[in-house]
């Protein structure tokens, strides 16, 4: 029921893979994901590469309209991008009606995607925000729709960033897994620990390169669906350990709103960013540091005006 949902994603790409799809392996549909998920145990499920009844911005914006009637209203309706044609993408979003959109950069995590699509396609989270904050600004609906930046984001200092460059918060899912547990040389049950290396060399991989999320078979009990499994990850301690992790970056965050001399980290602005190499202080359209020279700009150009 839509109507229980604290709101409602609409993903239409992800920054690791933007323009491909992904398969759900039948291996990892056990009867209770079949149950939850209305589909045939054991089954291979292919997740297309864009919604087959959607040929343009119209059928999203008809396909919101429908969730919004179905929850009476009540939900925020978010639609998610694979950062690629950053601008004219959330353009589509806003006009389409999006509450808040999810731009997802190409340093997002993925372990269900070919190599080449990893190192290749999309473009760097850093670019991706100025996009789309641009075209928030060009509509005129800055601080009217939300704008969430994730892809990349694991420390409080790349939430500084993303915030002072225009994002009103972060998404944030590999690090929480990395928190988790994900990739561990060890498992804990019943206060021990238990290495977990042989199961990886099975995989054939280690820790800290295991990237085979798909095949359920996850050493650590993060990403399987395998009963014996599933009993490695004990919920109250990877609760304590996210929980460390998400205090940790909010103090490195407040920390640095500070040192800028911000009594509120959403003070964050692109005047306390300067960049370190010529390629970032052009994707970000911020200056390079000990000038104020941004690359693309006439010289002479500064951020305060």
């Amino acid at each position: 029921d839509l109507r229980k949902a604290d709101a409602i994603e609409i993903v239409i790409g992800q920054g690791a893979k933007p323009g491909g799809g992904g398969m759900l392996l039948g291996q990892k549909i056990n009867p209770r994901v079949a149950q939850m998920r209305t589909l045939p145990e054991g089954v291979d499920q292919r997740s297309a590469c864009r919604h087959p009844d959607w040929t343009g911005s119209d059928d999203l914006t008809i396909k919101i309209q429908e969730l919004r009637e179905l929850t009476d209203w009540q939900k925020p309706i978010y639609v998610k991008v694979g950062a690629s044609r950053t601008f004219n993408d959330v353009k589509l979003a806003v006009h389409a009606g999006a509450d808040v959109v999810v731009v997802d950069g190409m340093q997002g995590g993925t372990a269900a995607t070919q190599a080449v699509f990893i190192e290749h396609v999309g473009i760097p989270t850093l670019a991706a925000v100025r996009q789309a904050v641009d075209a928030l600004e060009d509509m005129n609906m800055k601080g009217k729709v939300q704008l969430i930046i994730s892809g990349g984001v694991r420390t409080g200092a790349d939430v500084a960033k993303a915030l002072a460059m225009g994002a009103d918060a972060v998404s944030i899912g590999q690090a929480v897994l990395m928190a988790l547990g994900c990739n561990s040389e060890t498992y804990v049950q019943h206060g021990e620990h238990y290495s977990a290396i042989e199961d990886y060399a099975a995989l054939g991989t280690a820790p800290g390169y295991c990237h085979h999320c798909h095949t359920g078979k996850c050493p650590v009990g993060v990403t399987t669906q395998d009963e014996k499994l599933e009993q490695r990850l004990e919920p109250e301690v990877g609760a304590r350990r996210v929980k460390n992790y998400l205090q940790t970056l909010n103090m490195e965050l407040t920390t640095i709103a500070r040192a800028c001399g911000k009594q509120n980290v959403h003070h964050l602005e692109r005047e306390d960013l300067v960049a370190l190499t010529v390629e970032a202080a052009a994707m970000a359209q911020i200056p390079l540091a000990g000038t104020d020279w941004i690359p693309g700009m006439s010289r002479g150009w500064s951020s305060n005006g």
